[in-house]
């Protein structure tokens, strides 16, 4: 799942492991409006779920909170 919030873009995905869980995880880039240079966070796994659709939304709330402590 991919969207904008604020100035950010966000990229939230579930790693299937081994173990049969799906890990939530995010990729947030920073997109500054001056054509400066481009950041990127990445959130290495958040949580384990057993299904894909919860390790989506736990990783898009995951990173929407990031967002707003980061623009603060």
């Amino acid at each position: 799942m991919q969207f904008d919030y604020r100035h950010f873009h966000i990229d939230c995905r579930a790693r299937h492991a081994e173990d049969g869980y799906y890990y939530a995880r995010a990729r947030i880039t920073h997109v500054p409006q001056d054509n400066g240079h481009c950041r990127s966070h990445d959130s290495g796994d958040i949580d384990a779920f057993s299904n894909e659709a919860d390790a989506i939304s736990c990783a898009k709330s995951w990173a929407m909170e990031w967002c707003d402590t980061a623009a603060a």
